[in-house]
């Protein structure tokens, strides 16, 4: 699908289909191209006459969050993310001082979102191509949050979640999981804060004093979410090593206990081997006492060994 919104002549606002219906000469217009066909896809080539290159990085891979600079505009990789499958979504976006193109793939409450409120402007307030793009790059950032919070509140009621018994292998494979679906939010992140920062450095556009007020509000939203991924990465980390540490513990409890047991037999099934050979002439074989005294030995050395063993604090 393709919309257009213009600004004419007459500092009207105005929207189309196509930017071949504008009527007169726009000052600055803004195309989105959401979940575009083969045939819209000519437009970046036929109308906006974009470089070959930056068509490709925005119809044929997918890209990391990052920008190009061409001869007469700029292109930016943003990356949003899935509302369902929580993975990131490619938005690209053409743009110079007279045009903004956003392209992407999968639709995009994002762009949307920006799209209303831009129709929504009152016709006195100034609007520029840059604007557009940070208030679609704030949106992005703003909707990771959701994601953020909900991962950290995981990871906090991980021990909750776990008050009951539970084997060691599905303890692991649920923190791995968790920090599998960290790791890939701070993938999406991390690349995205290093482009606002870049930004904001002014390296790669020139800033006024308003748009940099803007841009540090959404780096200091990107700087919070990498450190609360962080921070849930790090908590994972100890919750894992933890439980690791309980689970050897408990291990070594229980060898402990087994290994008392078996030093305590030992001699006891050395006595009962000896007096359970097949001899006929053995002393104290045919004594009268002889059972008993077994027993009485036996008793002693078990007794004693507990002693010695509780003595050594061993258990």
């Amino acid at each position: 699908m393709i919309r257009t919104l213009y600004i004419d002549e007459l500092n009207e606002l105005r929207t189309c289909d196509s930017p071949y219906d504008m009527e007169g000469t726009a000052k600055w217009l803004w195309v989105d191209l959401s979940e575009p066909t083969t045939h819209e896809n000519l437009l970046l080539s036929q109308y906006f006459h974009f470089h070959p290159l930056s068509i490709e990085d925005a119809v044929s891979v997918r890209q990391r969050p990052k920008y190009k600079e061409y001869d007469d505009y700029l292109f930016f990789v943003f990356h949003a993310i899935d509302l369902k499958t929580m993975l990131p979504e490619e938005i690209d976006v053409f743009i110079n001082s007279s045009m903004v193109v956003t392209y992407h793939k999968e639709h995009s409450e994002e762009v949307d979102k920006v799209w209303n409120s831009v129709i929504c402007k009152r016709a006195n307030e100034k609007l520029t191509t840059a604007e557009v793009m940070y208030r679609t790059l704030d949106a992005i950032v703003d909707n990771y949050f959701p994601f953020v919070y909900e991962l950290e509140d995981k990871v906090f009621s991980f021990e909750d979640q776990h008050s009951v018994d539970i084997s060691t292998e599905e303890l692991i494979e649920e923190t791995f999981d968790l920090r599998e679906d960290l790791l890939i939010i701070r993938r999406t992140v991390l690349p995205m804060k290093d482009l606002v920062y870049r930004l904001l450095e002014g390296r790669i556009m020139e800033l006024s004093k308003k748009q940099k007020i803007f841009l540090h509000h959404i780096n200091d939203h990107l700087v919070k979410q990498a450190e609360m991924i962080d921070s849930s990465r790090e908590m994972t980390a100890d919750i894992r090593d933890n439980y690791i540490s309980l689970n050897s513990f408990k291990m070594n409890n229980i060898m402990k206990i087994l290994t008392i047991y078996s030093v305590i037999f030992m001699p006891l099934t050395l006595i009962a081997g000896i007096y359970g050979m097949n001899f006929d002439v053995m002393p104290e074989l045919h004594w009268k006492y002889g059972y008993l005294a077994v027993w009485l030995l036996m008793i002693g050395i078990s007794l004693g060994m507990i002693y010695y063993f509780k003595k050594k604090k061993w258990f």
